[in-house]
């Protein structure tokens, strides 16, 4: 369906618009595919990593050169007798006081000012009382920058400040189980993770947590996302559910939640570690694997091996050597979700071992070209990327949305997997600020939820890498030094028959 949308897009540009763009002198779009970075050998991978382990050249020795003496300062004013004799009386006065507490068995230090408390790490903005609905809270956690914080500039302020607003305004917009499919509410916590809540029979409706919702076999537009077929428990594929294999997994994973969490479907009970096993047993090769690396790699240890339900041998290298010799251009969202589980997949490898090697280091050569090639080819003069995604420069200037979708997606991935120095640089910066401002405009527009989801999915990941503050449940995927990962929660799931009741 991506690439039917994307054909049209190219077409619409071929007749009368061409002409128009022609005769307002308006940049026209090339029609082929730019170079783009192309999977590096094992070699080359070696080649680029032993030359960024390479110590910085050191600066070639210079002579020092001797400062030209300064002659001593001269007071203004020599100090009066009676000057001299008061300043020396007080510094015997204080040496006097010195001895004698050093030798006196009682003397007892004067207690240290204490340090302010500490904020809390976890913050719950209640909703306005004057408010005439029932509205979510917003829960945020304050942790520490993943790495060198945000410079204190008036521009990084106004940019903080503007997240902050933008993310709390649509935190206040749940969706509900009358209008919206499981796809779509999928898209709705991949944002705002576990607190996620969504309103039950309809935008009037109760509201409960959306992820428990799903997990307890909760009806959204008819649709449910999880079916039990014996023993086994599936997450379901097709149009208003999973668009991907392992992807309901994935965005589990992406929001923190634990695999115990439970799930109950058809009255029988299971766990995400149950979705986790079927997961497993499901890859096959040649067939796209995205989520499953995503998933996999986020709830298995990185040595784990394990068998496929065809009998195939498999381990998370495995999936990133897959995953590398699949194209990038005409994958889903243009390639986006695949370079973040790639970068993903060397992150969780780098946590915990330490260094890079095989599949691994490939993978990490080639996500970090996609990332200069992205942020020297593709970006726009508003901050914002192609609207071809990686296929060549493009704006649909007229097409908001279609902006919001490129640009919110690639810079997902961006801000997920550059290194903690590079979030600062301004192509960065500027994408950030097209998108925030994009998002803070139109807080009441209909957009479309998928898109909507992972452009504000990146800007939470920006404002916890930047400035440490988290929307409780997002996931920052990130290279470069690994902080520990938050414990992961337990999605609860409503209580009370009558919510099951409603269902619809």
């Amino acid at each position: 369906m991506t690439a039917n949308v994307e054909a049209a897009g190219t077409r619409a540009r071929s007749g009368p618009g061409k002409f128009f763009d022609t005769l307002m002198g308006r940049e026209q779009e090339p029609r082929e595919f730019i170079p783009a970075p192309v999977p590096p050998t094992a070699a080359e991978a070696e080649r680029a990593g032993k030359f960024a382990a390479l110590p910085a050249k050191p600066k070639a020795d210079r002579a020092p050169v001797a400062a030209p003496a300064r002659p001593a300062s001269v007071p203004a004013r020599l100090p009066t007798w009676q000057e001299t004799v008061v300043f020396g009386a007080g510094v015997g006065s204080a040496a006097r006081k010195v001895a004698a507490d050093a030798v006196n068995p009682r003397f007892v230090p004067s207690r240290p000012m204490p340090a302010p408390p500490a904020p809390p790490a976890t913050v719950i903005v209640p909703p306005s009382p004057s408010s005439r609905r029932q509205t979510p809270p917003i829960v945020a956690t304050r942790l520490q920058p993943t790495g060198k914080p945000a410079p204190r500039t008036q521009r990084f302020e106004r940019l903080r400040t503007r997240i902050n607003q933008t993310l709390a305004a649509y935190q206040r917009r749940p969706l509900n189980t009358a209008q919206h499919t499981p796809w779509e509410v999928m898209h709705g916590f991949i944002a705002f993770g576990i607190p996620t809540q969504i309103r039950v029979g309809g935008p009037g409706g109760d509201l409960v947590n959306a992820i428990g919702w799903s997990n307890m076999g909760g009806r959204c537009k008819g649709q449910v996302m999880l079916a039990a077929s014996g023993d086994r428990l599936t997450a379901q594929k097709g149009i208003g559910v999973q668009g991907h294999s392992a992807q309901y997994l994935a965005i589990l994973a992406q929001c923190r939640v634990a695999a115990n969490s439970p799930i109950s479907i058809q009255s029988k009970q299971f766990t995400v570690a149950d979705l986790i096993a079927e997961e497993k047993l499901s890859c096959k090769a040649g067939t796209e694997l995205t989520f499953a690396l995503i998933a996999l790699a986020h709830y298995l240890p990185t040595d784990a091996e394990w068998h496929s339900r065809d009998g195939v041998a498999w381990t998370l290298e495995k999936l990133v050597e897959e995953e590398i010799e699949q194209p990038i251009r005409g994958a889903p969202c243009g390639g986006t979700h695949r370079l973040f589980g790639l970068a993903y997949g060397c992150q969780r490898r780098l946590r915990a071992t330490g260094a890079l090697d095989g599949a691994y280091l490939r993978a990490d050569k080639y996500v970090r070209d996609y990332q200069t090639f992205a942020l020297t080819k593709l970006q726009n003069r508003d901050g914002s990327f192609s609207t071809e995604w990686f296929k060549y420069p493009a704006d649909r200037d007229d097409d908001i949305d279609r902006k919001i979708q490129t640009t919110g997606h690639i810079l997902e991935w961006l801000v997920g997997s550059l290194d903690q120095e590079r979030l600062y640089e301004p192509r960065v910066v500027a994408a950030t600020e097209f998108l925030v401002t994009a998002l803070a405009r139109e807080p009441s527009r209909d957009w479309k939820l998928g898109p909507l989801g992972h452009a504000l999915h990146a800007l939470t990941i920006y404002q916890e890498r930047a400035w440490g503050t988290v929307l409780t449940g997002g996931i920052a995927a990130f290279n470069g030094p690994m902080k520990a990962a938050p414990a992961a929660a337990v999605a609860t799931q409503p209580e009370g028959s009558s919510q099951r009741g409603k269902r619809r």
